[in-house]
């Protein structure tokens, strides 16, 4: 079904894959895992042809996707064989309506009406996700609009389907749906190519697992082999547990000089509402905000942070009140979406944008300690998602703000940088300081936080 034969791909001078060869079956599903820069997201973008028609990559060898060579078909032939699902799932839609984007492959490709509609209802029945249709994309949650993605690719009906970090920003209840969808479209014979850190879902599905290090493979696996490996031998190669993390730290408990008296935000469009009071955080503490996808966990860290200017709400600091501007003056975040947030053309100097005083010595500190010293020249955006992830966190981490927001800081890394970003995070603990981290990645939450608080509906 997929054969890949000696590529090598080049962005520039900088070579991500080399000379690298694979065959994926039909049927198959394959996971591809290896740490952040290893290649895997540059392998996915060159199945899906996307590699060298839209980042201009330069590439050798070949791709034969069901009998197909990949070079030599157009964006919309392939698109009639693969689907993808992107880490960013912001970069995949073309309609504000959620419904629309559902059916707007199926409209480009001449489907009757009645055809649409029985696809709709098949994927309906499969997928819990009545909730989302008929609702502005714009105001999902970036799990709901991950979700979103993967079900449009199931009814776009492809026989191939790659997955770049499919789970990166989902909750246990969706990454189980995520998880019972694949083992449908497996038993449908559809051939499924997921480049992966958080791996546990897939372990029940996975016909084999691609360990990718420096653009190459490193290591072929069949999963009972993976299975068998144990969570100390996972960790070394940069790959997180094969089975799911459960929660260690203990919740919010006790008064604190950070006090929402009152906070209460109404979803536009919506029948929902965000009502929290008599909530306090403690100064010198790492605080870790849970719960399901699309309960309002980012909503809460821009009313925190000041931002959202339909917010209501009763903070104080201490003793005294403090107003939106005063909050804002004092916070920094890294998004969900990192790319809203790198500005410049080298990542020093990323470091240094809007900081005073800023003090270089301290920066490369920081750079070497997430593994992003040999990077400090390079864009930020030619970097890969997790490194550039570790460049806004590095970026925050250069200022010197009392309130720290990280919102889903790990999605998309690998063991070894996750465990980076713990200890630096803990390193740059203060007195002084309150850092909150929305976040869905338990492994993540025990290493580095103290106490969360659930977010509930």
């Amino acid at each position: 079904m997929v054969e890949i034969k000696n590529i090598s791909l080049k962005y520039g001078n900088d070579e991500i894959l080399n000379n690298l060869s694979l065959s994926i079956n039909k049927g198959e599903c394959v996971l591809l895992t290896g740490k952040s820069g290893s290649g895997k997201s540059s392998l996915v973008n060159s199945i899906n042809g996307l590699s060298t028609r839209y980042d201009k990559a330069e590439i050798k060898g070949d791709i034969v996707v069901d009998g197909k060579n990949v070079k030599d078909l157009e964006l919309h032939e392939i698109s009639s064989i693969i689907s993808t699902v992107f880490q960013n799932p912001k970069t995949y839609f073309f309609n504000v309506n959620t419904t629309l984007e559902l059916l707007f492959y199926l409209e480009n490709i001449g489907l009757t009406r009645e055809e649409m509609d029985k696809r709709m209802n098949e994927m309906l029945e499969i997928f819990p996700i009545k909730k989302l249709l008929n609702r502005d994309i714009f105001m999902l949650s970036g799990g709901e609009k991950q979700i979103l993605c993967i079900a449009a690719c199931y009814i776009a009906g492809t026989k191939i389907i790659v997955m770049d970090e499919p789970s990166s920003n989902l909750d246990k209840e969706s990454i189980d749906v995520l998880g019972n969808m694949l083992k449908i479209l497996k038993e449908k014979g559809i051939s499924i190519i997921v480049a992966e850190h958080r791996i546990y879902y897939l372990m029940d599905i996975v016909d084999r697992v691609f360990l990718m290090e420096n653009g190459k493979i490193k290591k072929t696996y069949c999963r009972d082999e993976f299975l068998k490996l144990s969570k100390k031998e996972l960790n070394a190669l940069g790959v997180r547990n094969k089975e799911l993390t459960e929660l260690e730290v203990p919740f919010v408990s006790g008064d604190g000089e950070f006090q929402i008296k009152k906070l209460n935000y109404k979803f536009a469009g919506m029948d929902k509402s965000l009502n929290l009071n008599n909530l306090s955080f403690k100064f010198g503490k790492i605080y870790g905000i849970i719960g399901s996808n699309g309960n309002g966990k980012s909503t809460f860290l821009r009313c925190l942070i000041g931002v959202d200017k339909k917010s209501k709400e009763e903070i104080y600091l201490k003793t005294g009140k403090i107003s939106k501007k005063d909050r804002l003056k004092n916070s920094s975040l890294v998004m969900q979406d990192v790319n809203h947030q790198l500005f410049t053309d080298e990542v020093l100097k990323e470091l240094s944008l809007g900081v005073k005083n800023f003090d270089e010595k301290r920066a490369e500190i920081i750079l070497k300690d997430l593994g992003l010293y040999e990077f400090k020249e390079k864009h930020p955006m030619s970097l890969s998602g997790g490194q550039k992830q570790r460049v806004a966190i590095a970026s925050v981490l250069c200022k010197d703000s009392k309130l720290i927001y990280f919102d889903e800081p790990t999605s998309g890394m690998d063991y070894s940088n996750m465990m980076k970003i713990s200890k630096l995070i803990k390193k740059y603990k203060r007195e002084d300081k309150i850092i909150f981290i929305v976040s869905h990645d338990i492994e993540f939450l025990n290493e580095v936080a103290d106490e969360v608080y659930e977010l509930r509906k």
